[in-house]
């Protein structure tokens, strides 16, 4: 027998909070928006620099704004749209086509995001998720991300020698300069780095690529 999992009660002003502040701006990334709830006294959404804890709040805003998009759309508000980078609420003044897909509308896009509602609304993935787990999450979600923006892929381990010019270089771009290098402390380094430079967080895209970069050669010169 499947255990049910209780779900948390919605913060304290949360609800109000996220209305007001949508009403008010027409889009916010999701970094903009724990900013905003933060400064608001809602401490669940501290930034922090621990990928569990960092996880854990992402988790938390998404699954509550994804049990406020059904009511929300029942009470009249509109449709909540969630996404990394777009949060905002259209009004029910929706085309035809807006309409199918925020009641659930059929077609490939509609089922990944259905999936992705899905995931979020089931809390036990909150409860159960370890900091080993998050950590292969964020591995293979810089990955993909750093492929997106080069458009060719990420080059492998093999290939020429690593000159030492080159991995003093890389050192300097990580902030690990005279620093003597494991694999973990590269790892360690990148995901602080990302925190500070990643494209959701107002940081520079190039920036972040040269990071990815750094961090790829310096991997592979300690294999």
């Amino acid at each position: 027998m499947t255990k049910t999992v209780e779900l948390p009660p919605l913060p304290d002003r949360f609800e109000s909070l996220i209305l007001r502040v949508l009403t008010a701006q027409s889009t916010l990334t999701e970094y903009q928006l724990m900013q905003q709830l933060f400064a608001e006294g809602l401490v669940e959404f501290a930034p922090d620099l621990d990928p569990l804890k960092m996880f854990r709040a992402h988790f938390l805003l998404f699954h509550l704004l994804y049990r406020l998009q059904d009511q929300w759309w029942r009470d009249g508000h509109g449709y909540l749209s969630i996404h990394t980078l777009d949060i905002h609420l259209q009004q029910r003044s929706l085309s035809d086509v807006d309409v199918e897909k925020a009641l659930g509308g059929l077609g490939q896009a509609m089922v990944e995001e259905d999936l992705v509602k899905a995931y979020y609304l089931d809390y036990s993935a909150f409860l159960t998720t370890q900091q080993e787990d998050v950590l292969a999450l964020l591995d293979d979600f810089w990955q993909r991300m750093t492929d997106e923006m080069s458009g060719a892929g990420i080059p492998g381990t093999s290939g020429p020698i690593i000159q030492q010019g080159e991995r003093q270089a890389a050192q300097k771009t990580m902030g690990l300069e005279g620093q003597s290098l494991s694999q973990q402390k590269v790892k360690r380094q990148f995901r602080v780095l990302c925190q500070q430079h990643h494209p959701d967080k107002g940081g520079d895209a190039v920036i972040f690529r040269r990071i990815y970069d750094a961090k790829t050669l310096l991997l592979r010169s300690l294999k």
